[in-house]
């Protein structure tokens, strides 16, 4: 809520907290200076590019560390083992810009 009342219309309304919040914002320096450049995102290239690397390098990861075992690890290591890898994969390709 307000603490003044802007307009002058009598009372202390959303108009005087816009009012108030513009002040506010141009007196703290924090009127359009933001360092943080927002990016545009993953591409969908770059996001099935992520979803398929992460799954074939999940797989090859417990294809190198099973050997010849690979039927008995659980489904469940293997679907951590894709988020992980395609996580790792989305970061690559949003810092890339892919």
């Amino acid at each position: 809520m307000a603490l003044y009342d802007w307009n002058h219309d009598g009372k202390k309304d959303w108009q005087d907290n816009f009012i108030e919040y513009q002040i506010y914002k141009d007196a703290t320096g924090q009127k359009n200076n933001s360092s943080h450049t927002p990016s545009n995102g993953i591409s969908t290239f770059g996001a099935i590019l992520s979803t398929v690397g992460g799954l074939f390098l999940g797989t090859l990861i417990v294809a190198l560390f099973a050997g010849d075992n690979v039927k008995n690890v659980p489904v469940i290591i293997i679907i951590i083992l894709w988020i992980i890898c395609s996580a790792v994969l989305a970061v690559f390709c949003d810092n890339r810009g892919i």
